[in-house]
C-alpha cells in the first residue's frame, strides 16, 4: 500500500512539474519573441554561478537539461564537486533573483519529482 501511495504521489508531482515547466516555456518564448520583434532589445545577459541542492545524477541531469531547453538560458558547466552550476541568462537584471528563480522554481520541483 505504501508503494502505491508513493507512485501516485510521484505521478502527481510529475504532472504538477510538467504544468510548471510548460508555463515557464511559454513565458520565456513570449519574452524572447517580444525582444526579437521589437526595435530595441531589453536583454541583460550574464553568467551566474548558482549553488544547487540537487545531489543525484538524475536530478542534476534533469536540471541541467531543462534549464538549457528553456529559451533565454543555457547551462554552461557543473562544478567538479557538483555543488554549483554556471548558467548564462539573457534576462539577468538581478543575480540574486535569477538564482532564486532557478533554485525555488525549477530545482525545487525537480527534486520533488526525482526524490
Amino acid at each position: 500500500m505504501n508503494r502505491l501511495k508513493k507512485i501516485i504521489e510521484n505521478t502527481f508531482d510529475f504532472f504538477i512539474f510538467l504544468l510548471f515547466y510548460l508555463k515557464e516555456m511559454v513565458k520565456a518564448n513570449l519574452l524572447l519573441a517580444r525582444d526579437i520583434l521589437s526595435p530595441r532589445m531589453k536583454i541583460s545577459p550574464a553568467i551566474v554561478k548558482i549553488p544547487i541542492r540537487a545531489s543525484s545524477g538524475i536530478q542534476l541531469l534533469a536540471l541541467f537539461n531543462l534549464i538549457t531547453m528553456t529559451p533565454g538560458s543555457l547551462c554552461l558547466d557543473i562544478d567538479a564537486d557538483k555543488t554549483h552550476i554556471y548558467v548564462h541568462g539573457l534576462y539577468v537584471k538581478d543575480r540574486d533573483s535569477f538564482e532564486k528563480e532557478i533554485r525555488e522554481g525549477m530545482e525545487k520541483r525537480i527534486m520533488e519529482v526525482f526524490e
